[in-house]
């Protein structure tokens, strides 16, 4: 009995001298990476400048009348053509909210042409034949607009709404029988605008836009193309579709 206890602790006693042994044969721990950190969210909020450039399809609606307002004939004319030049804004943003404020300025080459006829008339046809060929232009215009978008951190789908404003002008010829005139007028519009689109920071400070406005200039000009007749013009509606590329400094 007594040798079997001698035994048993004498086992043990070899077991834990030989335990440290044991650990330092281990291989030692290799140290852990922590997982890189992920980049924090685009963040909207700036100044920012930049440039564009697209087209645009408008419809005015001009129409042939005497000087005391009796209606001979109405065009539905297209006023088309490409756009181009900047903007300038500021954003504002509240978790993923964004809000701003955008103008700019336009370049146009929206025009398109129209004509009238009226036959000759009355005894001996002493009433010549009259016919009036005329090119209406939409030359600039600009907006100024707030924006309103919901931030996927560099993904900006917005929509955007505002004041428009212009200036367009009627010119041509008018031949009453063989003599020819030439005829020009102006006018200064005023009207609003509404659309939206899409804006995606790419680099940096870097971001390119996709946007769709639709514009409502009001009326034209009256333009007197004879001592007896005029072009009125009604409504410049017009569509655009433009991509910018802006620069954001803060």
């Amino acid at each position: 009995m007594h040798r079997l206890v001698i035994a048993l602790l004498a086992t043990a006693a070899v077991a834990v001298l030989s335990a440290p042994a044991s650990a330092a044969d281990l291989p030692a721990r290799m140290p852990t990476k922590a997982p890189p950190l992920a980049p924090p969210p685009y963040n909207w909020s700036g100044f920012y400048v930049g440039v564009n450039l697209g087209g645009s399809w408008g419809n005015q609606d001009n129409t042939l009348q005497t000087v005391g307002g009796v209606v001979s004939s109405t065009n539905s004319d297209h006023i088309d053509g490409v756009i181009g030049g900047g903007q300038i804004g500021f954003n504002w943003q509240y978790n993923q909210w964004v809000v701003g404020l955008e103008a700019d300025i336009q370049g146009s080459g929206q025009k398109g042409d129209g004509s009238f006829f009226l036959p000759g008339g009355g005894v001996l046809l002493v009433i010549p034949s009259t016919s009036i060929s005329y090119e209406d232009k939409l030359n600039w215009f600009g907006t100024v607009r707030g924006r309103v978008g919901w931030a996927f951190d560099r993904w900006l789908p917005y929509i955007t709404g505002g004041w428009a404003f212009g200036h367009g002008e009627i010119n041509g010829t008018t031949a009453i029988g063989a003599a020819a005139t030439s005829f020009s007028g102006s006018k200064d519009y005023s009207g609003w605008t509404i659309g939206g689109g899409v804006e995606w920071a790419f680099y940096d400070r870097w971001s390119a836009k996709l946007e769709y406005l639709y514009i409502n200039f009001g009326d034209g000009p009256t333009v007197a193309v004879s001592p007896a007749l005029n072009i009125a013009s009604g409504t410049l509606t017009d569509n655009i579709v433009r991509a910018g590329l802006n620069y954001k400094f803060f």
